[in-house]
């Protein structure tokens, strides 16, 4: 079973996709190097690149994962992300919107699920939820050890 998480915001279904996109740095990580077609996350000396995939709605969006180097405690496989999807599924509800994150490739069969799920719990179900809904977000603002 992948991670699948729903969050509930105020903000219409039109404009969520794009404050998704276009705010990565401001609820996940302050370090996101965009690109036309995608971008790299960063973390500590870790990091993962995302493509966008082709056919994206507004209500519906997918990234693929490209390259990963995710340094974790006791996870040997730097790359477990690679070939993994953030799938994104925005629908209306009563006075604004309901997101779903679906990553597509981490569930319980892969050495980092609890660390990452917990690290999705604290990046899409509490900072990005407080950055839809007008709150401060907590996105990662680690720097690479020297």
């Amino acid at each position: 079973m992948d991670y699948s998480a729903t969050i509930a915001t105020p903000v219409a279904p039109e404009l969520v996709g794009r404050q998704i996109v276009d705010d990565l740095a401001l609820w996940w990580s302050t370090r996101v190097d965009r690109g036309a077609d995608g971008f790299t996350v960063r973390f500590n000396n870790s990091h993962a690149t995302f493509a966008f995939d082709p056919g994206a709605t507004q209500d519906r969006f997918a990234w693929t994962c490209t390259d990963a180097h995710m340094i974790m405690d006791g996870v040997d496989d730097v790359a477990e992300w690679k070939g993994t999807r953030l799938i994104w599924q925005i629908t209306p509800s009563d006075g604004g919107s309901m997101v779903t994150l679906t990553h597509q490739g981490l569930g319980p069969h892969i050495a980092c699920f609890d660390i990452c799920q917990r690290g999705w719990q604290r990046f899409f179900e509490i900072s990005l939820r407080d950055h839809l809904n007008g709150a401060s977000a907590q996105p990662e603002t680690s720097r690479p050890a020297a």
